[in-house]
């Protein structure tokens, strides 16, 4: 990820708020991260500080919702075909059937850990 910065954190978070279908809650983000979301909200105020992320109000005025800004889509398009080489490294080393073993425990720890 070097020279794009992002770090892998913010990566992930610019990804999952590409995907999302809609202007996603700190909830959401952290449900789809399985992230605590005092954890999760700190990176939020640093990704909106650093002009990635933007908070918007949403239906209900207490709700705030995120969407990538400008600067946060260039960055993410940048950076993703490092990701993408940089799995493709991981997978080449580990096999397919690692990487995929690794890559489920890993979710699945997580998943507890946000538990």
């Amino acid at each position: 990820m070097r020279g794009t910065q992002l770090t892998a954190t913010q990566y992930t978070l610019l990804t999952v708020l590409t995907e999302m279908p809609r202007r996603p809650r700190v909830n959401d983000l952290a449900e789809a991260l399985a992230m605590d979301q005092t954890t999760l909200s700190r990176t939020l105020k640093v990704m909106e500080r650093e002009g990635l992320i933007s908070s918007v109000a949403g239906e209900d005025k207490r709700e705030s919702r995120w969407i990538i800004t400008a600067l946060g889509r260039s960055r993410f398009r940048r950076a993703h075909p490092r990701w993408q080489e940089a799995q493709r490294s991981v997978e080449k080393a580990l096999g397919v059937e690692s990487t995929q073993s690794l890559v489920s425990a890993a979710f699945d720890l997580s998943t507890r850990l946000a538990s």
